[in-house]
């Protein structure tokens, strides 16, 4: 284990200025400046697998072990079920989502409050359905075989060090690195301080016009250091393919812990597009024990619910 200790004369955590000085523009540039740095130089050297770096007894760091982000550990952590083995790393991008969609829905049947009931739960079955018809509409096939890129996973504002006038002085919690899609690269949706959940209507307004100027530097900064790219990847151009397409928001739902049943209403198909009805009918094709999923999850919750009024009654 490498721990370096970052003391105050290094800077403060950028969530702590946040709320401050995010309205002006002369922060949000020297901010944005680092972060496209930052992105930049990681992804700078390609990666021929998905997956993480793996730190072995003889000193060699190969990248050998599963793409672990921070959300998978989140979730296992709260009991979903290991899917993805230690040493599965992906030289295909098709197979990667499909093995974390698969993910998604072993996280699904192992939560036992997972549904509140029996119309929640063909509704979550849908989403899941859908995902999957819409996978291949977001993966580009001229990258699905690589090179894949090294990103951060819990790039957020308290893992960002900034000086008082938000240069970019350090950054933490580096474990969750992972090779990972292009595509999966995108603008933090945190930057207008708001959930990846709420940017809908005037939010998204507002998020674009942010997004915008981080890609004005981002694509400055990529421009500049573009002899020192080891590949022909124009990680501007992927990022902007993947919001015109709303490319973006398929992969946020993958990467989130349980933002993909908003997000795909609220992006990806018109609103209230789906009845009842119709998630009825979609929801068998998740599984083909649909109907005994649905009993089951039922179950699950009120078995659930029982256990809680037990632990308050005592």
């Amino acid at each position: 284990m490498v721990l370096e200790y970052m003391g105050p004369e290094t800077g403060q955590m950028l969530s702590q200025t946040f709320d401050t000085f995010r309205e002006d523009e002369a922060h949000r540039q020297r901010l944005f400046r680092g972060m496209s740095r930052i992105m930049l130089s990681l992804a700078r050297i390609p990666q021929a697998q998905i997956g993480s770096f793996q730190f072995n007894d003889n000193g060699i760091v190969t990248l050998a072990n599963r793409p672990l982000t921070c959300s998978t550990m989140i979730l296992e952590n709260d009991g979903a079920t290991r899917t993805l083995q230690r040493n599965d790393t992906f030289s295909c991008t098709d197979a990667f989502v499909s093995d974390t969609l698969t993910f998604h829905d072993h996280r699904f049947l192992s939560q036992p409050n997972a549904v509140n009931d029996e119309d929640d739960c063909r509704g979550q079955m849908t989403v899941k359905t859908l995902l999957r018809v819409l996978s291949h509409v977001h993966i580009k096939r001229e990258l699905r075989n690589g090179p894949f890129v090294l990103q951060l996973t819990d790039f957020h504002a308290s893992n960002i060090l900034v000086d008082e006038q938000w240069n970019v002085t350090g950054l933490i919690d580096l474990e969750w690195l992972c090779a990972l899609p292009s595509e999966m690269l995108a603008v933090p949706y945190w930057l207008t301080g708001c959930s990846v959940d709420g940017i809908e209507d005037e939010k998204l307004d507002q998020f674009d016009q942010v997004r915008r100027e981080f890609m004005r530097v981002f694509e400055e900064e990529e421009l500049a250091t573009k002899a020192k790219a080891r590949h022909n990847i124009t990680l501007s151009e992927v990022m902007q393919d993947m919001w015109q397409s709303k490319g973006v928001w398929f992969w946020y739902c993958l990467a989130s812990v349980n933002a993909m049943y908003v997000l795909l209403e609220m992006h990806l198909y018109p609103p209230k597009t789906l009845s009842v009805e119709a998630e009825r009918v979609l929801s068998r094709f998740w599984c083909m024990d649909s109907e005994d999923i649905v009993r089951k999850k039922l179950a699950d919750k009120h078995a659930y619910d029982e256990e809680l009024r037990k632990l308050f009654r005592e």
